[in-house]
């Protein structure tokens, strides 16, 4: 007879499943309790998940969590202001705490907003079970067929500073066919709170359509966060997506991305800055399902102090998909001794004619370049505050919206005077 050791919960977990019991929210019972009890069954990841093998969760997730209530009109419209808009004419969908504000902002014409929960699926993985749990709100956000919508469709989360919440949403975006959309997706919150953020987004884009999507981290320095970033792409659409990660001390921001149509183009780009004590964790997934398809992914990091880095790319070639075009590469900065970053890029091809390619390097700032700028009387430390903005500046440019890439330079400027 064998004795199986029951598995024994760490304090996250623990407080995780009390938050559950003690409030769970209301609506889509039985897909929120399926969700909580396979994570019960299972246990938060660990190492021994090869998905999870940089990042385990369960060493990680620390917490004595309850799920956030909804924060008063001024202490939500207040933390709104410490952060301002990063595109001065966008709508924005506003959300405190996990909570919907509609505070009544004019839409683009050819933009739609439901403002309900879409509905909670079947999770099969930790990062979306905790969501399908915990999402208090949601919305549906349509871009009509062949819609040109001008102005910027921003979705605003912000914690407003209580310690040892759960804030929990999700978001579905349609693109019907032909729409042409930019839409800027910002978490924000402030520092020495801890506090759980999980978000879940949901894209369809339709055949000829085309998405710019900027996806702006920039939790508070003790915030965890774990989130999807989910993509179903049609034929002839396109893709351009940019991430940016400057916050939080515990991040785990999954993309994946199912290209479903025939010469459809995905363009994804990234800046990592690692600093202080802070664990970011970028794990992408690209299924290309049919043929004449084409992704390019490039990430650019950057880690000091004491903190780690992950990426793992993974473009999977399905048997069908023949004359695929997918590249990845990841480049990184170590800055001190004490950090790291970890890149796992990979290829998994099943057709015989198609053109892939990955990619990774590390290294640290050139000494010679350094010499140059300090030769001029340029001091060490604004030396190597210059080669890392432009180090991740080539990537931030390829936007081609001034405005974007001035405000994403000063949020690099502003983790760079923290950090380096």
């Amino acid at each position: 007879m064998t004795a199986h050791t029951p598995r024994i919960l760490t304090d996250g977990e623990t407080a995780l499943f009390a938050a559950y019991d003690a409030a769970k929210p209301a609506g889509f019972e039985t897909a929120r309790d399926a969700a909580i009890e396979a994570l019960r069954g299972s246990g938060l990841p660990t190492r021994r998940i090869e998905a999870f093998h940089y990042t385990d969760l369960r060493a990680l997730l620390r917490g004595q969590y309850q799920i956030a209530e909804r924060p008063g009109e001024d202490a939500a419209r207040e933390i709104g202001a410490r952060f301002p808009r990063l595109v001065e004419d966008a709508a924005v969908l506003h959300f405190r705490d996990g909570h919907y504000f509609d505070w009544g902002e004019e839409l683009p014409a050819g933009v739609s907003v439901d403002a309900a929960l879409p509905d909670l699926t079947d999770a099969d993985d930790a990062v979306a079970q905790l969501n399908t749990a915990f999402a208090t709100s949601g919305t549906t956000i349509t871009i009509a067929q062949d819609a040109e919508v001008e102005r910027t469709v921003g979705i605003a989360h912000a914690h407003t500073g209580a310690e040892n919440t759960i804030a929990a949403m999700r978001t579905t975006i349609v693109a019907e066919a032909g729409s042409n959309c930019r839409l800027i997706d910002r978490a924000v919150g402030p520092d020495e709170v801890l506090y759980l953020h999980s978000s879940v987004v949901d894209i369809q884009i339709g055949d000829k359509a085309t998405v710019n999507y900027v996806l702006s981290i920039e939790e508070g320095d003790a915030a965890q966060r774990l989130a999807q970033l989910n993509v179903s792409i049609g034929a002839e659409a396109t893709l351009n997506l940019f991430i940016l990660n400057a916050g939080g001390k515990l991040v785990r921001q999954e993309i994946n991305f199912d290209v479903v149509g025939e010469n459809a183009n995905l363009n994804i780009s990234g800046v990592n800055l690692v600093g202080g004590d802070a664990h970011i964790d970028v794990t992408s997934s690209i299924t290309h399902h049919v043929p004449h398809t084409n992704a390019e992914e490039i990430f650019r990091n950057v880690a000091t102090e004491r903190g780690n880095g992950v990426f793992q790319g993974q473009i999977n070639v399905r048997q069908a998909a023949q004359l695929t075009d997918a590249r990845m590469a990841c480049n990184t900065l170590l800055l001190s001794d004490d950090c790291g970053f970890s890149a796992k890029p990979e290829l998994e091809i099943f057709a015989d004619d198609v053109q892939c390619a990955h990619g990774a390097t590390v290294t640290d700032l050139e000494d010679s370049y350094m010499f140059y700028l300090m030769a001029r009387g340029i001091s060490e430390n604004t030396a190597r505050r210059m080669l890392i903005r432009a180090f991740v500046a080539e990537i931030v440019e390829e936007l081609e919206d001034e405005a974007l890439i001035e405000a994403l330079e000063n949020r690099i400027d502003i983790w760079m005077e923290r950090h380096v």
